[in-house]
């Protein structure tokens, strides 16, 4: 794995697809020595569907739901990867809104949405694109997600 790889919404990126499994994974950053923690991350204390999540500091998040397949990833500041539009971590968030017009701010999850397929998220003392986030097309339905059957 590169931490330079493109970012390819629905698909991951060059390196890490979307759908892999958990153990594929682990095997894959162990095999290039990449340094990862893994945690389970839970709604609520009895949150029947809890996400394991495997974090490269500073790099990126990957989010495993209970089929222990690859359903989100998350890269953060340290990941040099792009989007096919040029859009990257650290970029000024006015510069990404420039090169994709169609980015609409979801206050309920607190990120910028495309229809492109990606999420960014803020930060709000820079301006600049704190994550970018790719995920599965079955995250935009919750009962297609919630059963896991993908």
């Amino acid at each position: 794995m590169k931490l330079t790889d493109k970012i390819i919404p629905y698909k991951g990126t060059e390196s890490i697809a979307l759908y892999t499994t958990l153990k594929d994974v682990r095997d894959m950053l162990k095999k290039d020595s990449y340094t990862f923690r893994q945690e389970v991350w839970r709604a609520t204390s009895d949150d029947p569907n809890p996400f394991t999540v495997i974090i490269i500091d500073n790099v990126m998040s990957l989010f495993f739901a209970q089929n222990m397949k690859l359903f989100k990833i998350v890269l953060w500041e340290n990941y040099k990867g792009c989007l096919p539009n040029g859009i990257h971590p650290r970029m000024p968030l006015a510069e990404a809104q420039t090169i994709d017009p169609e980015l609409t701010f979801d206050e309920w999850n607190e990120v910028y949405l495309s229809p492109a397929g990606y999420w960014l998220e803020d930060n709000l003392n820079t301006k600049e694109a704190l994550s970018i986030s790719v995920f599965i097309k079955e995250i935009e339905d919750d009962d297609l997600f919630d059963s896991c059957a993908w």
